[in-house]
């Protein structure tokens, strides 16, 4: 998608920041009734601990006005964000710790976890954003339906799994497809180094076991995302329902939402 878009000199999807690989405008797609969101209106990211001063200067020319940390707060103490001091955004954190109910993350420093199980495990991390978390990204939702100006920004440690379903949920909320939803979120793939990511795992969690036994927790896989929008289909009777009763995103909120982003 990046290719297609300077090809037809659109504006970069991926806007190349020294200290954060995974950082994206996920604006610019066409909705099902053929209209356009915005573009540099909406940005998802990794975490943003290491902005350099260059990276600085390019988060303060995007004006951002705010930032949704999905981070736990273990997460956001041990890598504090580093914003401009004169471009500071309002943080609203959001914790999700993805997994918890389960052990999950436990289970991954003692090495418990085979290939299959981790990527077992991903597919309920997925579920479980769409129907036990629904309130955090609520609240997300009702910040974004008071924001009048400038742009705002989704993200967590890898800007692939908490920071992928928000945006899948901002894109349906806009009216985009499913089809071009999940190709945004697998752009992670294009910009992820998943090598260096595991070596940060492995610090992090004192992992003593094969690297390759976490690289399903790293990936970003359709089945992933598609675990999420699979629950929504069996657990309500449409998206449009699920998006007012658990998101709190109506008839009037999407219609507020698509005149404030779409073109």
């Amino acid at each position: 998608m990046s290719d297609s878009d300077n090809m037809t000199m659109l504006p970069s999807r991926h806007l190349p920041f020294e200290g954060t690989p995974n950082f994206r405008d996920y604006g610019g797609y066409q909705t099902i009734d053929g209209r356009t969101i915005k573009w540099r209106t909406l940005f998802r990211s990794g975490q943003l601990s290491a902005l350099t001063s260059n990276d600085h200067q390019q988060f303060t020319a995007l004006d951002i006005r705010v930032v949704f940390d999905f981070r736990r707060d273990a997460e956001r103490e041990h890598d504090p964000s580093c914003f401009p001091v004169n471009a500071m955004p309002e943080v609203v954190g959001l914790p999700i710790d993805p997994g918890s109910s389960t052990g999950f993350f436990d289970k991954v420093g003692s090495g418990s976890l085979g290939d299959k199980e981790m990527a077992d495990y991903m597919c309920l991390i997925n579920r479980e954003f769409a129907l036990e978390q629904g309130a955090i990204y609520r609240q997300m939702f009702q910040y974004l339906l008071s924001q009048q100006a400038g742009g705002s920004l989704v993200h967590c440690a890898a800007g692939k799994d908490r920071t992928g379903f928000a945006a899948a949920m901002v894109l349906s909320a806009l009216g985009v497809s499913r089809a071009t939803i999940m190709q945004d979120y697998m752009l992670t793939a294009d910009y992820f180094n998943i090598e260096n990511e595991i070596e940060r795992i492995k610090n992090k969690y004192q992992w003593q076991g094969d690297g390759g036994a976490i690289r399903p927790m790293l990936e970003v896989r359709e089945s992933y995302l598609q675990t999420a929008f699979d629950a929504i289909d069996n657990e309500f009777p449409s998206l449009d329902i699920y998006l007012q009763e658990v998101l709190g995103v109506g008839v009037e909120e999407k219609a507020w939402l698509q005149e404030r982003y779409l073109i």
